[in-house]
């Protein structure tokens, strides 16, 4: 798998109406491209929150988004998955020809672990600013994080790295936020909730996922949590008769300053036990396997 933060593009703008906020942005990239329209629900003061402490920083979000004050509207591709899934879906000889053993594939390599080739979503909540001391002991915005719940849904899934069209969706809570330090950049996002396969041989699943990154741009750090990604999800089925784990996915790496850029390799793997979709009959298995994939990704962050 072959994942970062290489970006084509980014553009963005925010206007007023009617002394309410109204924004849109638009970003490029390989791995992860996407556009949204934010608006402001209420005209209400900004929400501060001061914490050195990471786990009650989230915290202290989840508990000031329960009355939701923005809106957002967000339409999501993943080019290199949506590439590589329609390649072996159409095009399979060619695929194969990509397969340097067994089951391992240059193209499947790019498939980035997504269930999806695109997506849409609606989020509603709460935007707050977090504070911290700086050296001259002031009070400054250290991030900024958001809070809510959102419905994401689409029209294709992607299973075995085969386009299967089902129009599905997804219900979660959403903590994210971002750090507006200019060295340190600290990432977040972690989500809770329920999935709809709508497929009669894919079990609806439960979901918790954790994304984390956490860099500062031209240094050394070895530290374990420091100058490093971390992506943890994990499935497990609500359908009737299904037990265990449907799907886990683990990611870990490790950052090194060059140049303006922090690059580094990531290790992970994904674990799905389901039944496994044939793309030539279009159909699943009778009965759900078990299947390990162990995979290297290179990143890039600037």
């Amino acid at each position: 798998m072959l994942t970062g933060e290489s970006i084509f593009a980014r553009w963005h703008h925010r206007w007023t109406v009617n002394e309410h906020d109204l924004g849109m942005s638009l970003t490029l990239g390989p791995y992860h491209s996407y556009t949204n329209l934010f608006y402001q629900i209420e005209k209400n003061q900004p929400v501060y929150v001061y914490r050195e402490n990471e786990v009650r920083l989230y915290r202290d979000l989840l508990l000031r988004s329960y009355k939701p004050a923005y809106g957002l509207v967000e339409f999501t591709v993943y080019p290199t998955t949506a590439l590589s899934a329609w390649i072996k879906s159409n095009y399979k000889d060619f695929y194969d020809q990509f397969t340097i053993y067994k089951d391992i594939n240059l193209i499947g390599s790019i498939n980035g672990g997504y269930q999806e080739p695109w997506s849409a979503s609606l989020f509603t909540g709460q935007i707050a600013a977090f504070l911290t001391m700086n050296d001259d002991e002031d009070l400054v915005v250290a991030a900024t994080g958001v809070s809510g719940p959102v419905v994401t849904g689409g029209a294709y899934q992607i299973f075995d790295n085969c386009l299967v069209r089902s129009n599905w969706y997804r219900v979660e809570w959403k903590l994210k936020g971002k750090s507006n330090q200019a060295k340190h950049s600290h990432e977040w996002d972690i989500k809770a909730g329920y999935r709809f396969y709508n497929l009669d041989e894919v079990a609806n699943t439960l979901l918790f996922s954790f994304t984390r990154k956490r860099m500062t741009n031209g240094a050394y750090d070895w530290r374990w949590m420091q100058n490093s990604i971390n992506e943890f999800e994990l499935q497990l089925p609500v359908s009737y008769g299904e037990k265990g784990i449907s799907r886990f996915k683990i990611i870990y790496g490790k950052a090194i300053p060059f140049w303006k850029w922090m690059v580094g390799l990531g290790i992970g793997v994904i674990y799905e036990n389901r039944r496994q979709y044939d793309r030539e009959l279009k159909q699943f298995s009778t009965k759900k396997e078990e299947n390990w994939n162990l995979f290297l990704m290179p990143f890039a962050y600037w």
